[in-house]
């Protein structure tokens, strides 16, 4: 459900409530010598809020119009407050009556995350909600209320109080006698995006009954609250005094904390489903459970428990070789592709897995393994050429739908690094592709940006492709079209859905490429998620977006690193720039279910003629039926 029709329900539910009239004289309604109406309209400044700001907008607009007058609108830290100043407040401002405001919601009941306040304190109106969202239905249900006209307006009265609070069912699990949805949510700094699921699946079902269940930092010790649900190995005490290995996991009450540990990703998944479990039963029985300090359940992850994830497709790059059962190159990149432009007038080329490279001159081995690390890297080469790496399944390895964890450190500016998924050629007969998996008839090709940093050490972006060739009526070609998330408001850089990562450098001490981080990616029938250390930053729900089913369709990975290109990455400066960067790759793991449509097939050694193939989930389909 969206925002537009979640206020539209909210609204109608909300205008059955009564006004409750207080006794008192109605606030101020005159305008000055200069047309200006007595309140004027202050929001935060801190950040970009675009939520807030387009309700603030919306009221100054309303009252413009149909209060034929003037309403100045300003920025808290940019609009001196004094006594006798007249304001409506939208949203978390820095005004003292906005945190009084907010307090009298919260006490009001402790699962107030659906609800919203508007209060008249003092000189001010406050328009609050628990959350942004709830704010700007505050504000939407304040125009309803009293902006039609300044007769409306005249209703709002000195000491007036609206609390809008939905009756919700309890959820009654308690630990130590403290109600369970007032936990906060903890997660290692770095940790597996099945962990991260794991915890949104705890704070959304919460959130379901009006609570607000925030996330804190494992980083900055400040940022601990009394409170928590510590899921995985985080830096929490309580967390460092359960011991849990292999398979097992552990929940257990820790003073005030809640400890869900397992002994590697999967059984901490495991643990996070179970603990959920658990709090389901309370609110389904009406009883509820009471937890108190030292109260432990044991379990076990079961690789063939029902609708559970296991680890189908991995390599941790041990050894010094690669695994050619695993990698290859992008359809035959090094010895077929045209070299591409460099930025100083000469070409960029490819080098591959075999050590295989179009450059035929002198060059260091830009794909290796050692120290538990796949490492690809770049090179300039002459005065004006570049090679650059590329690592694939397109030959071994193809799936659909899953979980995809990539604990890597990409190489830093002036290098490129990406992550991607890709379905071309998987319907093009006489390809390598198709004759190992079979051929795929697709309308047009998917292609998934899990990471493209061009060369920003402290962002990155991730995309949804579409591909799609063009044919005159006489069936010729007339070129190809395209289509992304990119221009699309919902996934820009001021949503709160950003297809677009921004790293906090200055709260962590060094830069994104400055470590290894992970980057996750998950995909079903129904949406796509990108990660960072196991917390989404952007869902991609395509059920609502043209051509579901080419976003079905089995893809190949493929990893690759450089720099020098003439249009993609920085602009590489011989004179400041090094001539040798390297990307490392820790692991990639794909985890999947067969509770939803999943497949993962794996085929034989790019350069052998002939295997075997092994599919998992053969019972499932592949194609657009998903």
């Amino acid at each position: 459900m969206n925002f537009k029709r979640i206020i539209t329900l909210l609204l109608a539910i909300v205008m059955i409530c009564s006004l409750c009239a207080c006794a008192g004289k109605s606030v101020a309604s005159n305008v000055d010598d200069e047309g200006y109406f007595a309140y004027s309209i202050v929001r935060s400044g801190e950040g970009k809020n675009v939520t807030v700001e387009d309700a603030a907008k919306d009221l100054r607009a309303v009252m413009k119009d149909n209060f034929e007058c003037k309403i100045s609108i300003a920025k808290d830290n940019a609009a001196e407050d004094f006594d006798g100043n007249l304001e409506i407040l939208v949203g978390e401002t820095n005004r003292e009556e906005s945190d009084e405001a907010l307090e009298r919601l919260k006490k009001n009941r402790d699962n107030h995350a659906g609800d919203f306040i508007v209060a008249v304190i003092d000189d001010k109106i406050c328009l609050i909600g628990a959350t942004d969202e709830m704010t700007a239905v505050a504000v939407k249900w304040f125009i309803e209320n009293f902006c039609d006209d300044l007769e409306s307006w005249a209703k709002l009265k000195k000491g007036y109080e609206f609390i809008y609070a939905p009756k919700v069912s309890a959820v009654v699990n308690k630990i130590n006698g403290v109600d369970l949805g007032l936990y906060s949510v903890v997660l290692p700094e770095k940790t597996s995006l099945l962990i991260g699921m794991g915890a949104d699946e705890f704070i959304k079902y919460y959130t379901s009954f009006g609570y607000n269940v925030t996330e804190c930092d494992d980083f900055d010790a400040k940022d601990e609250k009394e409170y928590e649900v510590l899921f995985g190995d985080t830096t929490r005490e309580a967390s460092k005094s359960v011991k849990v290995e292999g398979d097992n996991y552990v929940i257990k009450v820790v003073g005030k904390k809640i400890v869900i540990k397992g002994g590697n990703h999967l059984a901490t998944w495991r643990g996070a489903q179970r603990f959920l479990e658990e709090a389901k039963k309370g609110a389904q029985t009406g009883k509820g459970f009471e937890w108190s300090d030292g109260y432990t359940i044991n379990g076990k992850y079961d690789a063939k428990e029902e609708g559970t994830y296991t680890l189908n497709w991995n390599d941790e790059f041990e050894g010094t070789e690669f695994d050619l059962n695993k990698w290859g190159d992008y359809r035959n990149q090094a010895n077929g592709d045209t070299p591409g432009a460099s930025a100083l007038g000469g070409k960029t080329y490819h080098y591959n897995v075999f050590g295989e490279t179009q450059f035929k001159g002198a060059t260091k081995d830009l794909i290796y393994q050692a120290d538990g690390c796949a490492v690809l890297a770049t090179q300039r080469v002459t005065d004006v050429d570049f090679v650059n790496s590329t690592l694939s399944t397109y030959h071994t390895m193809t799936y659909k739908y899953g979980v995809v964890d990539i604990y890597a450190q990409i190489a830093p500016y002036p290098a490129h690094c990406s992550y991607w998924m890709n379905g071309a050629s998987a319907s093009n007969p006489g390809t390598n592709f198709g004759d190992r998996f079979g051929y795929q008839n697709r309308a047009c090709m998917t292609e998934v940006d899990i990471l493209e940093n061009f060369s920003q050490n402290n962002s990155y972006a991730a995309n949804v492709h579409r591909w799609w060739s063009m044919n005159n009526a006489e069936g010729a070609s007339t070129g190809s079209a395209h289509n992304s998330m990119d221009g699309n408001a919902l996934y820009s850089a001021n949503s709160g859905n950003s297809k677009k990562f921004t790293y906090d450098n200055e709260k962590y001490g060094k830069d994104m490429t400055g470590d290894f981080h992970m980057y996750s990616y998950y995909w079903d029938d129904e949406r796509m998620m990108f990660a960072f250390d196991g917390k989404v930053f952007c869902d991609y729900k395509y059920t609502e977006n043209y051509s579901v089913s080419v976003h079905c369709l089995m893809n190949y990975f493929i990893t690759s690193c450089g720099m020098g290109n003439a249009a993609y990455g920085a602009t590489y400066n011989k004179n400041e720039d090094g001539d040798y960067y390297e990307h490392k790759i820790d692991y990639v793991r794909i985890y999947q279910t067969g509770a939803i449509n999943s497949q993962l097939i794996t085929a034989w050694p790019q350069k052998q003629q002939k295997g075997e193939m092994k599919v998992f989930y053969p019972e499932n389909t592949i194609g657009a039926q998903y």
